[in-house]
């Protein structure tokens, strides 16, 4: 099997690291003296979004503002620019995982970080945001006032020794932009974001100190902040900005950490940390008076048996990638036709890597065809008659034989000799035998499958060829309907798969096809009414909602549970976010009303009665250690 890297300009892509929408990152390397090696992180525009000049933009901007930062708590970029009409960015390598990921693997084994550890993530965090906010450009000396404007775990990264930076400043943006600054732009996380960012305000450092205020509330917590079941949701909680009390969440916390928190998340930025290099001050003093033990190697020691498998299988890749050699520009210039070719000797033992990289230049269909053709008759056939034909042809190159390649490429043009011998015309009509079975086997196979899948009389009925069925059953799969739905009585709220559409009836609800989808309506005065139904095509749907003769309501809240907390009426869950207005019970009848955090592992349990037409409050308090009985 052999393994491929690409010569990106000076650089040699190693392995694929992160992708996303319109960008990758690799690990990379580049040519050092005397044999050194030097690993990056590369970042580069995916090739269908060169062309899109806006985001080309961003890329550059982020080097513009990146390229000035130059701190132990921000990722560094070292060079930038455009190799085969790809815009890239050369940044530090940062042998770790980002702040999600180490809080999800820390929740698969059951674990947490520490009230210390999580101050000192962000009490690093906080360092390298003041860099960033006090920048300078290095040819004018002018103050950049740079805002990250995307705060988040993601954008954290830990190294498996304990370092912490903050990465991808691609929506930074300085003051002097215009456009991406303006009021009512949204740009970054929602669920991270500040309440004047929420609004579409203009936005200054101070939007990233709430920002790390979230996270600092989340890693205190164990949980999430802002949550909802769409943007929508998110956004109203983020511009009300109705932020949990710590210590009710986790009662471990003390006072003055409380308020640290409360500070940073103060909805008043004119309260807030005004600048995150306060913010920085008061986290570092609090580490230092009450966790004077604190040790980063401690710290980098927990990381690394979180992720035990992963450091060693990465030196080891390491190790092995230092071993892969690059062609200097006068070495590519002066290169075999064939293409470029790692000198390396002693790969053979490397591990496969996860992702199959693309050739600087994709080898035209015809030439990659007859290799694929060539290795097969190599491996199969023509050793095996040689010997009967005593050919003195030089071998085939062995395909399958291991080595360490970069994209060779291969010539479209196939010489024939005037004096070509036996066994030269032997192979040729082979291979003619061999493509034709391939290609009769094929349209069998292909004839086949869709024969199975479509009958005869539906290809006659929608007079559509065979070779388009698939595509068109494809599209049908996944296309989207519009349902007209109504209720008797109208005006019923409609959830749809348990999320609140925002409409209510008469309406267009819009559905994917030929997937089932359920459909719930509720209107005080009248028992729920629930429905799944499938649409191929645009349809319609009624519903008619019995009225509750005796009904009576609740307005149910839980004061300190969080977002990830589960709320039952008579063991039946609630789809709707906390707090719940109106919601209808029977009148007369007992009701229990429980509250769960599955985080916490806390919960509460209130039992109510009320009358006809009345409503009552219920307030879900976890941790209590009996349920309230209320009549």
């Amino acid at each position: 099997m052999s393994y491929n890297y690409e010569q990106f300009g000076k650089y040699l892509l190693l392995e694929k690291i992160a992708a996303g929408g319109m960008a990758e990152v690799y690990l990379a390397k580049s040519a050092a003296a005397n044999g050194l090696n030097k690993f990056f992180a590369i970042k580069r525009i995916l090739p269908q979004y060169s062309t899109n000049e806006d985001f080309v933009n961003m890329f550059k901007e982020e080097a513009n503002v990146a390229i000035n930062l130059n701190h132990s708590n921000v990722v560094s970029i070292f060079d930038f620019g455009i190799e085969k009409s790809q815009f890239f960015l050369v940044m530090d390598y940062v042998e770790g995982r980002n702040l999600r990921q180490i809080i999800n693997e820390l929740k698969r084994t059951n674990k947490s970080f520490s009230i210390d550890q999580a101050l000192f993530m962000v009490k690093e965090v906080a360092a390298g945001l003041d860099h960033a906010h006090r920048c300078t450009d290095s040819k004018s000396g002018r103050p950049l006032n740079i805002t990250h404007r995307d705060m988040s775990p993601q954008n954290i990264m830990v190294s498996f020794e304990g370092e912490v930076k903050v990465i991808d400043f691609g929506i930074a943006k300085a003051e002097t932009e215009q456009e991406e600054t303006k009021a009512g732009t949204l740009k970054g996380k929602f669920s991270y974001m500040s309440p004047e960012q929420a609004e579409g305000l203009l936005i200054d450092p101070r939007t990233d100190v709430f920002a790390l205020g979230i996270v600092l509330w989340e890693l205190l917590a164990n949980d999430r902040l802002f949550t909802g079941s769409n943007e929508a949701a998110i956004l109203r909680k983020v511009r009300d900005c109705q932020i949990p009390s710590i210590r009710k969440v986790n009662p471990t916390i003390p006072p003055e950490l409380e308020r640290i928190v409360m500070k940073s998340l103060a909805k008043d930025r004119n309260v807030r940390y005004q600048t995150a290099a306060n913010f920085h001050r008061d986290l570092n003093r609090f580490l230092n008076t009450q966790f004077p033990d604190f040790s980063t190697h401690d710290f980098s020691q927990f990381i690394k048996d979180s992720f035990k498998t992963a450091v060693n299988e990465g030196r080891e890749k390491l190790v092995h990638f230092s071993k892969a050699e690059i062609l200097t520009l006068d070495e590519t210039k002066t290169a075999a036709p064939q293409g470029l070719v790692n000198k390396s000797k002693d790969l053979g033992s490397l591990p496969p890597t996860p992702f199959n990289m693309q050739p600087n230049s994709p080898p035209p269909v015809e030439p990659a065809a007859k290799i694929n053709l060539e290795g097969l008759l190599n491996a199969k056939v023509t050793d095996n008659f040689k010997q009967k034909l005593g050919s003195t042809r030089p071998p085939q190159p062995n395909l399958n034989k291991t080595s360490v390649t970069m994209f060779q490429t291969h010539s479209t043009q196939s010489k024939k000799s005037s004096s070509s011998s036996f066994e030269e015309y032997f192979e040729l009509g082979l291979k003619s035998l061999i493509v034709m079975a391939l290609l009769y086997g094929g349209y069998w196979g292909y004839r086949n499958f869709y024969g199975t899948q479509v009958s005869p009389e539906m290809a006659r009925a929608q007079k559509i060829a065979p070779k388009d069925l698939k595509g068109q059953f494809e599209m049908a799969a996944t296309a989207a309907v519009k349902v007209s739905v109504n209720s008797a009585p109208n005006g019923a709220k409609i959830f749809k798969d348990s999320v609140d559409t925002g409409y209510t009836t008469p309406a267009i609800v819009t559905v994917t096809a030929n997937q089932e989808v359920q459909f719930v309506f509720r209107k005080d005065g009248y028992l729920e009414y629930s429905t799944s139904q499938k649409f191929s095509e645009t349809g319609q749907l009624a519903a008619t909602l019995q009225p509750v003769a005796q009904a009576a309501y609740l307005n149910i809240s839980v004061s300190n549970g969080g977002p990830n907390t589960n709320v039952f009426v008579n063991g039946k869950q609630l789809t709707e976010k906390m707090p719940v207005t109106r919601y209808p019970i029977l009148a007369s009848a007992p009701a229990v009303i429980t509250a769960y955090n599955p985080i916490t592992k806390l919960s509460d349990e209130v039992r109510i009665t009320a009358k006809i037409g009345e409503t009552k409050n219920v307030e879900l308090i976890l941790g209590r250690s009996q349920g309230n009985v209320k009549k």
